[in-house]
């Protein structure tokens, strides 16, 4: 029996784009080609590569791409973070928007990369930080990673009709603009996003039940593993 319609509709809303952003030197370990290969996609899901562009520049081109090809969202995934089984289901499974794992920084102190805003007394903002969390718990955070990030169509639409360029990093030795003269926060292009898909009316979520593993460059010495 032919599928229906709504059938195809369905699936085509529910597929994913899976953006694997990869720097320059091309490497996958072991043991993220292990996740690979065990990675679960509902019906219609496709791999775009993004290979040796910077990080801001590849996530923007993923978002166009994903639009282009109707896909009905994209899960960024960088080629240093390991997801655990079964983290696609989890993060589809939650509803949300924007939603991703958790999962800390490659070097000392080894935080969760996600969390609130702090300010200090001037109302200037001083870092961000993870509040209290179990396992399992899907907690709304201010800012996240997108190593292993989920993001719906309908917000990566809304985010693009007010930023056309909504991955920004905002690191330099002076302060960075965008287009119009409006200064981008002195931050990462993730943490950027996620500020900018608040204003657009979407709550960042990080879900503690699905941790993946970061991994960093390190060497082992008489002295025990230093980090380069």
């Amino acid at each position: 029996m032919p599928s229906g319609a709504w059938e195809i509709m369905k699936v085509r809303r529910e597929r994913v784009m899976v953006c694997i952003i990869t720097p320059p030197e091309l490497k996958h370990s072991r043991w993220w080609c292990r996740a690979f290969r065990s990675l679960q996609l509902p019906t219609g899901s496709e791999f775009k590569y993004v290979e040796g562009w910077p990080y801001d520049a590849a996530r923007n081109i993923g978002l166009k791409d994903m639009l282009d090809s109707q896909f009905g969202a994209i899960l960024f995934w960088d080629s240093d973070t390991v997801p655990p089984d079964g983290a696609v289901p989890s993060l589809l499974s939650t509803g949300r928007d924007l939603v991703g794992a958790l999962y800390t920084r490659r070097g000392p102190p080894f935080a969760p990369v996600a969390g609130n805003a702090s300010y200090d007394k001037d109302g200037k903002n001083v870092g961000f930080h993870m509040p209290p969390y179990k396992q399992g718990d899907i907690i709304p955070v201010d800012v996240l990673g997108m190593g292993f990030t989920l993001i719906s169509r309908r917000c990566v639409q809304a985010v693009m009709a007010k930023y056309p360029r909504p991955f920004a990093w905002g690191f330099d030795l002076t302060s960075v603009r965008e287009e119009d003269g409006t200064l981008i926060p002195r931050t990462s292009e993730d943490f950027n996003f996620c500020m900018r898909a608040k204003i657009c009316g979407f709550q960042p979520w990080v879900h503690c039940g699905v941790q993946a593993q970061h991994e960093m460059m390190a060497v082992s010495t008489p002295q025990g593993v230093q980090m380069p």
